[in-house]
């Protein structure tokens, strides 16, 4: 454990023998909460733009802020930044601005908070206010036009005991002037909501609900909305589970991928022992029935997913490795389809390693931070994970087009583009700004198969310097793509 608040300890790296890959455990900070990391996929780890690394905790002071350069390496000195905060999740926009939103309350007051970061933090703006009832567990995402999204659990009271799920909006720069609204609606006991947003713009808030008996059985459902249309009338039950127990389906959790295909895990006890499965939404169809991917003898809970440029999906949660104690496992599927084997990330013998959260990076690599610890006080653990080499033997997929991180980025005269072709073929570098529109065409035509570099200078294609800002990298080659942001400063 840490012997001063907020120190933090040396990098272990371990060298992994297969590919290129390289693994690094560091410790962010200490919390005297067993549950300082979320279990309803609230992001507490984010890459930004720069390619720095953001994490967020909380203790019983409040919420906590920590940067590290690219790979977690060195983390600076915890910050806090709200005092008796609880639960938070953050997510950057498209102008690299990290936004926070967290729960405030006393015995008599309740508020979802807002801040951001660009170096300075804000002033804390209230999200939604309430006198009657506790609010916890908000989640925050961003769609392409850097409008905010915010749900959260509000606890039953009085008449009304069962627990719902609040939405609110918030236009580019516009604040969160709108009015709320309970997306759960009169169905039940609604907790443990998750928000993702696909690239249309499509919104899908999911949580789970015994419906209007508390000891009923859970279930994981879905209300949509659809950009022009507006929200769903109607709850879709996604989960599709009976028979197992009032508090067997929990902790949905989802991601939507670069394609608009939909992703959900959630635990559940259909075997009979607590697992974690998966479905997916195709073009708007769900899968018929779910998959068992943990598939253990022991008890396995709170996941979290993510899914990287390439498509590529990351599984994180708790699994009693030895009957006793939890350890951070993980689970990716290739484009492809294929489930790798499960590995164990955090092999924390003789302690509990609880509620992770994952995020895939601009890649190819994958982190994740959870709590770890068995009494007071718990570490706030990271780990950092090159996919480089791994993504055929880990998902059995051999034609994944990689983009690796382009260097320096932000970069101000050049900066270095790699990236790995399966098979040679046909193949386009393009730079494209904020707005979709094409800036400059890099590589056309015919290139061989495995590693390539190109140097872009920082200008369109008539030769002109471009302006500071933010701009997406796409190379593509027979149907196959792969994205990535890159920052330009004057």
């Amino acid at each position: 454990m840490l012997e001063n608040k907020g120190a933090v300890l040396s990098l272990l790296i371990v060298l992994m023998i297969c590919g290129t890959a390289v693994a690094a455990r560091t410790i962010v900070g200490e919390s005297f909460e067993s549950t300082a990391t979320e279990r309803n996929n609230a992001r507490l780890v984010v890459e930004d733009l720069a390619g720095d690394l953001h994490v967020v905790y909380y203790d019983y002071d409040g919420i906590y802020h920590s940067i590290a350069n690219g790979i977690g390496a060195s983390w600076s000195l915890p910050e806090p930044v709200a005092l008796g905060g609880r639960n938070p999740s953050i997510t950057v926009d498209s102008e690299n601005v990290l936004h926070l939103a967290y729960r405030q309350g006393t015995l008599t007051s309740f508020d979802i908070m807002h801040r951001t970061f660009d170096g300075d933090w804000s002033e804390a703006e209230t999200i939604h206010h309430d006198g009657l009832s506790g609010l916890s567990r908000p989640v925050i995402a961003v769609d392409s036009e850097d409008g905010l999204h915010c749900v959260w659990q509000r606890q039953g009271y009085g008449s009304t005991p069962n627990s719902e799920v609040w939405y609110k909006y918030a236009a580019p720069g516009g604040g969160w002037a709108g009015t709320a609204i309970n997306v759960s609606s009169s169905y039940g006991a609604s907790e443990y909501p998750t928000l993702t947003i696909d690239p249309g713009d499509n919104i899908y808030v999911f949580w789970k609900d015994s419906g209007e008996v508390i000891s009923s059985d859970k279930k994981v459902l879905l209300r949509k909305y659809t950009k022009g249309a507006g929200w769903d009338a109607e709850y879709t039950n996604i989960s599709n589970t009976t028979g197992n127990g009032s508090y067997a389906t929990m902790d949905p959790c989802a991601v939507a991928d670069a394609g608009g295909t939909v992703h959900l895990v959630w635990k559940d006890s259909q075997t009979g022992n607590r697992e974690i499965f998966y479905k997916a939404c195709v073009d708007g169809v769900w899968d018929a029935s779910p998959l068992n991917i943990s598939a253990t003898s022991t008890a396995s809970g709170r996941p979290s997913i993510s899914v990287d440029n390439r498509g590529c999906l990351y599984v994180v949660w708790e699994e009693k490795t030895d009957g006793v104690y939890y350890d951070i496992v993980r689970k990716t599927r290739g484009s492809g389809g294929g489930w790798s084997e499960m590995v164990n990330i955090s092999e924390s013998a003789g302690v509990d390693s609880r509620s992770a959260s994952a995020l895939p990076m601009t890649g190819p690599a994958f982190c994740c931070v959870w709590t770890e610890g068995e009494s007071v006080p718990y570490d706030i653990a990271f780990h950092y994970e090159e996919t480089t080499g791994v993504a055929e033997t880990e998902t059995g997929d051999s034609s994944v087009l990689l983009l690796r991180r382009n260097h320096p980025n932000p970069f101000s005269s050049t900066t270095t583009i790699q990236y790995e072709l399966p098979e040679s073929g046909s193949v386009t570098v393009t730079l494209y700004d904020l707005c979709g529109r094409r800036v400059r065409i890099l590589v056309p035509g015919q290139t061989a198969a495995g590693v390539h570099e190109v140097v872009w200078d920082g200008k369109n294609d008539s030769g002109a310097d471009l302006a500071a800002g933010v701009y997406f990298c796409t190379v593509a080659c027979e149907g196959r793509r792969a994205t990535a942001r890159m920052v330009i400063v004057r």
